[in-house]
Formats: C-alpha cells, structure tokens, sequence
C-alpha cells in the first residue's frame, strides 16, 4: 500500500494588511519530494506523525511537494488568488503523475485559510484535489484553530485535529490520520463524521488548553471519545481573526460506521456552558512591564505581545512594546524576533559586529503596531543566518528559517531583528545569536500560546500586553463583513 503526502494551508488574519504571496506563505518555497521523509521522519509535525503510521503500518509513504514552514504553517493576511491557484496548480499536476500509484492521500492543512480565491481555503483545495484523484480516500490532520465548514466533510474521508493549545500533538494527529486511513483503505474501520458548530468567536490570545474552559473542554471530549468508543473527537477553538462564513469554534466527531451527532452535540453543550469563561485582562506595555518587574524571581519573566503576533496573522514589525522597554532601559531586557528585512539587509550588507548604528527598525507595515524605532548609538552583537532546529514541542526537531538575523544593543536593552516573519516557539531564535538566557530578567517576545509549550516552565511567569495590533483580545475592534451572525461576543445567543 502507498500513501500519497502532501501540505498546503495558511492561518489567514482578514484584517491584516497586504496580502499573502507563496513568497511570504514559504519564503524557502517548497520543500521538494525527495526531501519529505528526510527532513520531517522523526519529528513532532504532522508530516512526522504520518510517516510513523505509514511505517507501523507496513505501508509506503509517497511524496510529493510540500508548501510547509518546518512541517508546520504560517499565518498572514489574505491569500491573494495567484497563490492559492499556484499552490494546488502545482500540487496537483505532481499528484496527476503518480495516479494509479498510491491508495489514500494524506493531506495536512490548516483549516482557518482564506484567499481571493475561495473564503474557505480548504474547500478549495479539497475540490482541487478530487477533481484529481476522484474516489481515492484522503484525509487531513488540522489545526485546533481551524474554522470547520459542512463542505470540507463533504469532501474528505476524515478530518483529524489537534486538541492542544499550545499545539503539542500536532505528530498525534497526523498519526491518528494516517492511521485510520489505512484502516479504512484496507476495510477495518468506516470512519463517519458529524460537525456541530458553535456560534461562538474566541479570541486567539485566551483560547488554550493548559488551564481554565479550554483544558475542561479537551478533557471532557477525551472521556467522550472513551465513553462513546469514538474515533475521535475535537473542539475547535476556531480562529476569530478569519473573516469567513464558517468562522465559529465547533465540535467535530468521528465514529466508527455511525454519524456521531449525538455525541457531538454532547460535547458542545458543555462548550455552551462555559462560553463566558474565555476572558483575560487586556494590559497596555506600561502595565505589562510593571507586573512583568513584579514577578521576577531567580529567572526571567515573558511578556508576550499578543497582539503583534506573527502566528496569528500580524507583521511581526510593531514597536509598542521595544518602546517601552528601551524608555525604561532596566538591565537584563530583550526583546525579539522582530520581523524587519530592510534593517536587517543594511546592516549585513555595511556593518560588523562591535559597530554602533544609528536606525529606524519595526513599523514599516502598518500604524496600528506602532511607528518606526529610531535607535540611536545601537551595537551591533552578533549576526546569524537564522537557521535553527526547534526545541519546541510544537515541531520538536524540525528545521526552521528566520532569514539573516542582527542581535543589536541600545542601552539596557537588546532586540532580536529577523528578516522572515515567523512567531516565536522557544528561546532558539535568541540563542541562535549567541544569548546567554541565563543573564536576562525580561524577555519580550511576539505570540500568543505556542510560545507557552516552551516557555511556561522555564519562566518565573508569563504576562500578556495587549498594545494596538491586529491580534487583539476584544474581538468587537474587528470590523466583520462574513461571518455568519448572531454570534458572540458580538450579540446576544442565548442557545446553540
């Protein structure tokens, strides 16, 4: 038996500006066929799960190219049409090559992509693909973030998401995909799905599984899938920034030769429940830096600058946060990546490390994240290609790009500049300039929650700013064109 692999998706933020190009949605471009096993065997990725059921299984994993960063994906705004089109133009014309070679399709995507193409992204790309392969059975691994539409189960024979925020069984749910597919191909299991959406939006920053509603939620789903003796079963946290008719969290259920609707309608009843309960302060930098400074102990404290996350579709570039911190200039402060190509590229191209510069850095996208930060008499500290492999459980163990990246130092306070924009997972894209983390008390970083995987237990704690950005946590600043309403938070649902 052959299984067919391949990757294509995107986080889209609608109300980020500019458009995603392939150049921004792979800045590397494809991972080519050959490389697929060796780069992903292995790791904590979808694709790394996959392989391993493929493997257990007896059967053969089937390449073709990839359109991934790292097994994983990234987030930006709008897909522009030429995009999309020439991702799965691309893709398809491989799988065309390989008809009658290959059994089942494994196919990662996001489940939160939108284009100019089609507001739902994976709706595209499914169809796509069965104007391809017809009949053959494909399944897909999805993101927790996912915004599920009717139409993608209409076209696929599973859909497997993640459960965690942070993503740490990302390997998990490609395994379990792969591996029911090959059930499924060989007659042993009969995989039946029902959707159950929820009218209701959460914001991407209070959205997670390590405490609180959402931890509740994953666990109850885990003893329905036990009780029920379910396949599978998901809450999908959807992702509010994704301006589409199918924007909601709902719940997804897989049953063995079934439609599991009463059991999905279980699991969303108790969503229903805690509906309110996803909250969270929103602090402006000022207020963040000073319970940040509260609560270092023997280690560091991060702020995570939520709203300027790069994983949630945001530039990556806003200065609200850098400004603050170089204003208070407190010794042991870093603040980083902060996605800059233009300063980045002037300084490999006319300096050296041990020079001072003076220069504009952050602010080049959009106003809302802040305006440029000139730095006046900044050392240069270190280069580096940005060329790292993950310690974070998200992707443990895969290869990530930042592009050519400038350790700088004004004052008290150091900043990470990179030239690609990609959120921060752990502390390698600091040490990967040679960072001592030992020798800092307040490390500022662009994310929302993968961050935390790594982070929540090596830092004395964890605050979130909230400055203007594109991520924000009140999701009523978003003006919304698509989504299907009444929903909340933005009106009143009083049932489901």
């Amino acid at each position: 038996m052959k299984i067919l692999l391949t990757q294509f998706g995107n986080e889209t933020n609608s109300f980020a500006v500019g458009k995603t190009t392939f150049e921004t949605l792979v800045p590397k471009g494809w991972v080519k066929a050959e490389d697929v096993i060796r780069q992903f065997k292995g790791t904590a990725t979808y694709l790394g799960g996959a392989l391993r059921a493929i493997e257990e299984e007896g059967a053969e994993p089937l390449p073709v190219d990839l359109a991934t960063r790292g097994g994983n994906f990234g987030a930006g705004p709008m897909m522009s049409k030429e995009c999309a089109s020439y991702v799965m133009d691309h893709i398809t014309e491989d799988v065309k090559k390989h008809m009658g070679d290959f059994d089942g399709v494994f196919f990662a995507v996001h489940g939160a992509g939108c284009s100019e193409e089609d507001l739902d992204l994976e709706r595209y790309s499914f169809k796509r693909m069965r104007a391809v392969i017809g009949d053959i059975p494909m399944v897909s691994s999805l993101d927790a973030h996912a915004n599920l539409s009717q139409d993608m189960l209409n076209l696929s024979d599973g859909l497997y998401g993640i459960k965690t925020v942070p993503h740490i069984d990302c390997e998990e749910a490609g395994y379990r995909a792969a591996k029911t597919l090959i059930r499924h191909i060989r007659g042993e299991v009969n995989p039946k799905m029902y959707l159950k959406k929820i009218p209701l939006l959460i914001p991407a920053t209070t959205g997670r599984t390590v405490s609180g509603p959402g931890k509740a939620i994953m666990e109850f789903a885990a003893a329905c899938v036990k009780k029920y003796n379910l396949i599978d079963a998901t809450f999908f946290f959807g992702f509010s920034a994704a301006d589409c008719p199918c924007s909601s969290c709902s719940v997804l259920a897989v049953a063995d030769g079934y439609v599991p609707k009463k059991e999905a309608e279980e699991i969303a009843a108790f969503v229903w429940q805690r509906r309110y309960e996803f909250s969270e302060p929103s602090l402006s930098v000022r207020e963040a830096m000073d319970v940040a400074l509260s609560k270092v102990k023997d280690g560091y404290v991060v702020i995570n600058e939520a709203s300027d996350n790069p994983g949630g579709g945001a530039p990556g570039d806003g200065t609200h946060l850098l400004r603050e911190m170089i204003k208070r200039n407190i010794p042991g402060t870093i603040m980083g990546p902060l996605t800059d190509r233009v300063a980045v590229k002037y300084l490999f191209d006319n300096h050296k490390v041990g020079d001072v510069v003076d220069i504009e850095v952050g602010g080049k996208t959009d106003a809302t994240g802040g305006e440029p930060m000139r730095l006046h008499n900044a050392e240069i500290i270190n280069f580096s290609n940005g060329k790292l492999i993950s310690a974070a459980p998200i992707n443990f163990g895969a290869p990530m790009d930042y592009g050519n990246t400038v350790r700088l130092r004004q004052g008290n306070v150091e900043l990470i500049i990179v030239s690609d924009r990609f959120q921060t997972y752990d502390d390698r894209p600091f040490i990967m300039t040679g960072c001592d983390m030992s020798q800092y008390k307040i490390l500022g970083l662009k994310s929302m929650n993968h961050f935390r995987g790594y982070f929540g237990s090596r830092a004395d704690a964890i605050v979130t700013a909230d400055p203007p950005g594109q991520c924000p946590i009140n999701l009523k600043l978003y003006q919304y064109k698509n989504i299907e309403r009444p929903i909340l938070p933005l009106d009143e649902v009083n049932s489901i």
